[in-house]
């Protein structure tokens, strides 16, 4: 799991380079800020940003989804990921664009505020290889008719924090979420379930409340490249204990092996984990799985505009 505490680079289209949101502003007394996360690798051939045309389009159907009106289009997004990529000077790093409200009012009627843009870059240390201990939490997701679970709101990652806090203070690394309704599994704090049986790949699928990440995409199309069956569906608790692995995936995590899941434990890096996670750093540094289009040069991004 990453907790990022080191120095950043900060975009913010208000001020270029500053850091002038008012401690008033409507996103940091409500949580009503959208985001996205993107990283970007060290390739053969400079910086490069992974699927970040996804992700923009994420973000932009966050701020659609919650009723947030702004002023930018796909291109000027991808062009200031891009940019901010390239003025922090960092190789391997984790962007996140927000979309958020620094005026110093209250309410919660969003079409009443004026969102803007604001850009931070974290280098990213090494991934660490640790394998995960989990824990099922008793807080459940919000249900999807609470909140729509394909929304990265700030606001409701309290609900991650709150499962992610109970976990570590009993001593595992994270927790698995269930879904407020049918019981079944949902994702960890932050980051989609992988169950591997037989060979097979299964996750859980998006009706249960989960944010099917790009990651996770990334992985299913990558099992599909190297002729490893996988689907979506329903996954009940109980079906974790006959897992053969259970891995995690997430944009800052990347892919993480699973040591055990409360009392039921798991090789951590078994096979078919193995042979996906490689396939994987392959494809965000560029060494294999170009035509599938997902690194984009940072200076290709950044020149847009």
């Amino acid at each position: 799991m990453v907790t990022a505490r080191l120095s950043s680079h900060t975009y913010l289209d208000a001020d270029p380079g500053g850091r002038t949101i008012p401690f008033g502003g409507n996103s940091v007394q409500h949580g009503t800020a959208v985001f996205d996360g993107i990283r970007c690798y060290r390739t053969s051939s400079g910086p490069a940003l992974f699927r970040p045309r996804d992700h923009v389009r994420r973000l932009l159907s966050s701020a659609r989804a919650l009723g947030i009106e702004h002023r930018y289009s796909f291109e000027d997004l991808l062009t200031a990921v891009g940019r901010a990529a390239s003025e922090s000077g960092l190789g391997d790093s984790y962007v996140r664009p927000v979309l958020f409200a620094p005026e110093p009012y209250l309410g919660v009627d969003l079409s009443a505020f004026r969102f803007t843009l604001g850009v931070e870059v974290w280098p990213v240390p090494p991934v660490s290889r640790a394998e995960a201990r989990l824990t099922v939490s008793p807080w459940r997701r919000p249900a999807t008719s609470s909140f729509p679970p394909t929304v990265k709101a700030t606001g409701t990652y309290a609900v991650s924090a709150l499962a992610k806090t109970r976990a570590v203070a009993a001593g595992f690394d994270d927790a698995i979420q269930l879904d407020a309704l049918s019981g079944r599994v949902a994702e960890a704090t932050i980051a989609n379930v992988f169950l591997v049986r037989d060979g097979r790949l299964l996750t859980p699928w998006p009706e249960d409340a989960l944010l099917p990440g790009i990651t996770r995409d990334s992985v299913l199309s990558l099992a599909a490249a190297l002729g490893i069956e996988a689907r979506e569906g329903p996954v009940e608790v109980t079906e974790l204990a006959g897992a053969d692995e259970v891995f995690l995936t997430g944009t800052a995590s990347e892919l993480v092996g699973v040591r055990s899941i409360d009392e039921w434990h798991f090789p951590g890096r078994g096979p078919v984990f193995a042979e996906l996670a490689r396939a994987f750093r392959d494809a965000v540094t560029g060494r294999r799985f170009g035509e599938l289009g997902w690194c984009v040069p940072v200076a290709e991004s950044a020149a847009l505009g």
